[in-house]
This record gives C-alpha cells, structure tokens and sequence, in this order.
C-alpha cells in the first residue's frame, strides 16, 4: 500500500476560504491517463483539457428564513471547459469556465394566500475550482478524496407569479456552492467504478425583484440545500492513452448526471 504524501496540500484545497461546485469526479482519476500527446509519461506533471456537461434535475433547496414557503424544483444546466494539472499522478488540480442556465419554481404565502412564483435565468458565465487526490492506493483499489467551489451570477430572463408575468429590471440572481467529499475507485480493466460521499453547501440569493417573492414580502429571497450529506456513483473509462470519459450520478442531496471528457497532453 503506497500512502500520498500530499494530504496537508489537499487540505488546503478543500478548507480554504477562497475556494469554498457540484460535479465530483473519480479520485483515480490522476492515474487514468498514463500516456500523453505531448509530456512524457515519466515527466512529474502533466495537463489535461476537457468537456464537463453537469444537469441538475433538482437541487432539493429550501427558503431561508422565509415561513412555510416550498422550493419544488431548481434546475441547473451547465457545461464548461475544464483545464486540469496533474502532479505525480497522485494530485489534480482543476479549474472550469463554462455556461451555466437555471430554472426554478417555488411557493410563498402572503397573508393566507399562496403564490406560485416561476422563473428562468439567461446563460451566464460560471466558474469552478478545485482539486482531487489519490490518498491510498492498494493494488487496483483507490481511497481518495476532494474538494471543489462554483460560482455564478445569473441574470433572470423572465419571472411570473400564478403565471403572470412581472417586471425584471435591475433583478439579480447569485448562486455558489462548495463541497468536499471522499470516495472508493476499483481500477477492472477499462473500467473504474466508483462511489463515495460529499458534504456540500448550495446557497442562492435573489434580490431586488420588483414584487415580494418571500412570506416576509421582501423583494429578496434565499435559498439552501436541505441536505447538505449526499451520495455519488460513477464509472471512468480509459485504455491509459490519451482519453478518458466519465459519467456520475448524485443522489439524496440533489438529482444530477455530468458527463465529462479528458485529453490529456
């Protein structure tokens, strides 16, 4: 059993302020691509460029401080260009830009009555950060773990409330998320099954509507993931050469797929 010295750096990732993003990725994946374009195998470091497509079918959020008001979906659609340092073949760092789209619904209830409130943003330009490492390595088994922060700003494209339409200047919509998690990498040939856990933060923030869009009839509203524990499962696949797809799902804290795609150089 070989241990990674690198812990300490790992922690620093994933605790720091500056970095506090949903995707997680397979901890083996330092190791997946042996061979490169352009670096040698033998050479320390290596980068690679990749594709990550992430659909939320449902955050699971829930008001803030807000009464007795529902969140009953929140929908995300992201797809970013990714651009990886790997060390060692033990550590990734990563960094995404990409284009990310929300759609959202939830209720309030002002003096006794409920308002339905519905809403959908423009593209927007989202960020990610973050990093993976490989902590234990025993044969074709990987113990690993990782930690990552997303950021957007969105720009609502319309609102209505019962399916009236309402006005949306100077509207704004902020979303950012962090998490960290650990999970297990069994190496089967092409294929590397995974699983794992993560403890993450989700928090929305709308503000300056020009109607009340909370119980409290406040113009602004926030939004938290219930539970911040959830599960992933996914599976890697690469001959060690050049590529490696990946395809995740995340369950009990929101209901998610990404696809991602790496080259490595």
């Amino acid at each position: 059993m070989k241990s990674l010295c690198l812990l300490p750096l790992l922690l620093l990732i994933v605790l720091h302020n500056c970095l506090n993003a949903a995707p997680v990725g397979n901890t083996a994946a330092p190791q997946l691509i042996q061979e490169g374009f352009v670096v040698p195998s033998d050479c320390w470091v290596d980068i690679r460029i990749g594709y990550e497509g992430d659909f939320v079918g449902n955050a699971l959020l829930e008001q803030l401080g807000e009464g007795s008001g529902r969140v009953d979906t929140f929908q995300q659609y992201t797809n970013s260009a990714t651009v990886t340092l790997n060390i060692l073949d033990r550590l990734d760092l990563f960094a995404g830009f990409g284009s990310s789209r929300v759609c959202a619904d939830w209720r309030i209830d002002l003096d006794g009555i409920i308002e339905r409130l519905e809403m959908e943003t423009l593209y927007h330009y989202l960020w990610s950060v973050g990093g993976r490492a490989v902590l234990l390595e025993w044969g074709q088994l990987f113990f690993g773990g990782g930690g990552r922060y997303a950021y957007c700003n969105y720009t609502p494209s319309w609102f209505t409330i019962n399916a009236s339409p309402e006005s949306l200047s100077g509207s704004r919509f902020q979303w950012r998320e962090w998490q960290a998690d650990l999970d297990l990498s069994y190496k089967i040939d092409l294929f590397t099954p995974y699983l794992g856990v993560k403890y993450s933060s989700a928090t929305s923030t709308l503000g300056k509507f020009p109607a009340a869009i909370s119980n409290s009839g406040q113009r602004s509203n926030h939004f938290h993931n219930k539970n911040p524990v959830g599960i992933f499962i996914g599976c890697s696949i690469s001959n060690g050469r050049y590529f490696m797809l990946n395809i995740e799902g995340r369950f009990v804290d929101e209901n998610a797929v990404t696809i991602t795609g790496d080259l490595r150089f």
